[in-house]
């Protein structure tokens, strides 16, 4: 039965340079769940929740921070110890708290997020 979901996001920089991962979450998660959390309806970081940044190579004047959400599939692969609702929270937290904050070292400040 499939209890965990595992949660696809990418990485896309100005060039449009494409870097795919995942992660296993326990339990059933939603895009609704997360929604109200990213930037624009759109993005994250995903340092702030515990997930790795995508791009494999040093950064360039194209990269940034930003990750997009691609997809939520149910899966019964055993997650990375983060249950849905703990990460629910660290979104919700992130959010509340500015998605930069605590980013400063890779030179990023942008008081929006």
């Amino acid at each position: 039965m499939d209890e965990n979901t595992r949660i696809h996001y990418m990485y896309r920089d100005a060039s449009n340079y494409k870097f795919r991962g995942s992660v296993v979450v326990t339990g059933r998660l939603r895009r609704e769940d997360l929604q109200a959390f990213l930037i624009d309806n759109e993005w994250f970081v995903p340092e702030r929740v515990g997930f790795k940044h995508l791009l494999t190579e040093p950064m360039n004047s194209d990269d940034h921070l930003l990750h997009e959400i691609e997809e939520f599939e149910a899966t019964d692969q055993t997650s990375m110890e983060l249950t849905s609702s703990a990460l629910i929270k660290k979104f919700a937290d992130a959010n509340d708290e500015g998605w930069y904050n605590g980013l400063s070292g890779h030179g990023y400040s942008n008081p929006r997020y």
